[in-house]
């Protein structure tokens, strides 16, 4: 399989009084930015259109880790990420349990909108509300949740990635 060279930049983001930087991966495929705080990843960001400001900085080893591991999911490899790296202080409760079941939907699977609102408890329009504000695309696979006519539904990364993405794992939407 081919290699992609992935090219790491440091953003600093100044949010209220927290400091936060941000390493970017990129990749043929989408471009990715990994934000960090004290606590570990504070988002995952598709980064579509966003301008980039190169440097020397190197990520340390977790987010490196976490980058590489995005790399080769883009690449098409079966990835095992590691969710310990995630900060989920900035999730409700009821996004945690959204994405806690999404995070389990194995590669090359799906569920509906509403087996997902069914394993999480709330309605479907709720837990696509969950979805839509993933802070972490990609590790927490919210692209593996469709909508029960079998047509792919909305990312945040945009619809052909989305599918694109799907693709990728084997899955073939029943309702494009």
């Amino acid at each position: 399989m081919k290699q992609f060279e992935c090219m790491y930049t440091l953003i600093n983001i100044h949010e209220a009084e927290t400091f936060k930087c941000m390493y970017t991966l990129m990749h043929p495929l989408t471009d990715i930015g990994v934000v960090w705080g004290d606590d570990g990843v504070t988002a995952i960001i598709l980064l579509e259109g966003v301008k980039r400001y190169s440097n020397d900085h190197h990520p340390p080893g977790p987010i490196k880790k976490l980058l590489d591991s995005i790399r080769r999911f883009l690449d098409g490899c079966e990835v095992d990420f590691d969710l310990s790296v995630l900060d989920f202080g900035g999730c409700t409760e009821y996004q945690r349990r959204v994405l806690d079941v999404v995070s389990s939907i194995p590669r090359g699977s799906t569920l509906t909108y509403s087996e997902l609102a069914a394993r999480a408890g709330g309605s479907p329009r709720s837990a696509a509300g969950a979805l839509s504000r993933n802070p972490f695309p990609l590790v927490i696979p919210c692209h593996r949740v469709i909508r029960s006519d079998g047509n792919a539904g909305g990312y945040q990364g945009g619809v052909k990635l989305k599918k694109r993405l799907l693709e990728m794992e084997g899955v073939s939407l029943e309702g494009q």
